[in-house]
C-alpha cells in the first residue's frame, strides 16, 4: 500500500467518520420497528373455564417488509464501518512502518508530528529546519 499525504491528513477524519457511523448504526438499531403486540382475553383449556389474559406478538406483511429494510440498512452500515476500520488499520500500520523505517531521527519526528496534524511551519521550528526542508523530507516517504 502506498501512503500519500492525503492519507495522513485524512487519518483523523476517517476516525471521526467511523465514530459517527457507529452512532448512526446505534440510532438505527434503537429506532428499528418493533413487532406488533396486543393483549387478548381467553380462557384456559381445562374445565371449568377460567378467563385468562395473554399477550400476542406478530407482524403484518408491511411491518415485516419495513423490518427487513431496517435490518438491511443496519447490515450495510455495519459492513461500511468494518471496511473503514480495516482501511484505517491498514493506513495506521503502513504509517507506523514508514516511521519505524525512517533513517534519520529528524525524519521520524517530522513524520510523527505530521501524523499528529502539526503545521509544517511548527514542525520546522521544532526540529530546526526550514518549512521547505520539512516538506521535502515528508515527500521522501510519502507520495
Amino acid at each position: 500500500m502506498q501512503i500519500t499525504r492525503k492519507d495522513i491528513a485524512n487519518y483523523y477524519l476517517l476516525e471521526e467518520m467511523i465514530e459517527k457511523s457507529k452512532k448512526k448504526l446505534q440510532s438505527y438499531i434503537e429506532k428499528m420497528p418493533s413487532e406488533f403486540a396486543g393483549k387478548v382475553r381467553g380462557s384456559n383449556v381445562e374445565f371449568p373455564f377460567q378467563p385468562v389474559g395473554f399477550s400476542v406478538y406478530g407482524f403484518t406483511k408491511e411491518e415485516i417488509q419495513e423490518k427487513q429494510k431496517w435490518e438491511c440498512r443496519c447490515r450495510d452500515l455495519e459492513e461500511e464501518i468494518q471496511q473503514d476500520i480495516k482501511r484505517m488499520n491498514e493506513i495506521k500500520a503502513e504509517i507506523d512502518c514508514i516511521i519505524a523505517n525512517a533513517d534519520d531521527i529528524q525524519d521520524k519526528a517530522i513524520l510523527q508530528y505530521t501524523l499528529e496534524r502539526k503545521p509544517q511551519q511548527w514542525i520546522a521550528q521544532r526540529v530546526g529546519l526550514d518549512q521547505s526542508a520539512v516538506s521535502r523530507r515528508i515527500k521522501k516517504y510519502v507520495k
